[in-house]
Order: structure tokens, then sequence, then C-alpha cells
């Protein structure tokens, strides 16, 4: 008799913090589902291994939505005036990995593939071959 009571004991608590670890991955998602402003952008070139290299005048937004679609309003400051790199697309995570699949400029699809830290409100992406053969380094903070 004692061993069947703490047998149910013992499957109660495990149901209880298997329930408790499966309702934490969902919370920290829902962090994650906002919109964000562009504080920095570099590009690190692998193919010399020198630090990285900083955008000027950054500026912008990324939306993540919890159905998967984004939309990107990034700001750049060149040769005295702002470029735009508007995107909208869908994006998908799983770990620490993330990918953004969109239409190009010339209407050809495209998929950027890449990893991102959230940890306190800021955002760090990383993503490569872009510009080919490099990572861009975004971070950004959620709004």
């Amino acid at each position: 008799m004692k061993l069947r009571i703490l047998f149910s004991f013992l499957a109660l608590l495990l149901f209880a913090s298997s329930a408790r670890a499966q309702q934490a991955p969902a919370a920290a998602k829902a962090s994650f589902f906002t919109t964000y402003e562009y504080l920095t952008y570099a590009i690190k070139d692998l193919s010399n291994g020198s630090e990285p290299m900083l955008a000027r005048g950054v500026g912008g937004t990324l939306t993540l939505r919890p159905d998967g679609v984004y939309q990107k309003r990034l700001t750049l400051a060149a040769n005295g005036t702002q470029m735009r790199f508007d995107q909208d697309g869908r994006f998908a995570f799983a770990g620490d990995r993330i990918t953004f699949t969109y239409t190009d400029s010339k209407g050809q699809p495209r998929t950027d593939q890449g990893t991102f830290v959230l940890r306190n409100g800021l955002l760090i992406l990383t993503v490569q071959g872009y510009p080919a053969g490099n990572r861009g380094i975004y971070t950004l903070r959620g709004k």
C-alpha cells in the first residue's frame, strides 16, 4: 500500500513538472513576438577575421508576429542619404536558429538563415551570407 502511494505521489510530481516545463517555452515565445527597433548593424567579413564593420545611421523596425509573418523596415545612412531595406515575408525558428523567407527585389524567392539570442528585451540576429560570404549582425530592442 505504501509503495502504491509513493508511486502515485511520484507520478503526480512528474506530471506537474512536465506541465510546468511545457508552459515555460510558450511564455518565452510570447515575449519574442513584438516589434523591435534596430539599434546597430555590423558586417563580419569571414575571409579575413577582422572586427565587424559597423554601419552608420541604422534605424527602422522589425515586427515578428505569432503567425510567422514578419515585416522589416531597415534604414541605413549611405552617401549622404537614407537607404531603405524593406521586406515582408515569413520566418520560422527552432532553438536558436531562425530563417527569413521573402521575395527579393528581382521577384525571386530567397531564404536567409542565422541564429538569434533574445535577452532582456534585446534581440541579436546573426544572418549568414549577407552580403555573400559574410555575416550580418543586427542588434534590436523590443518596443
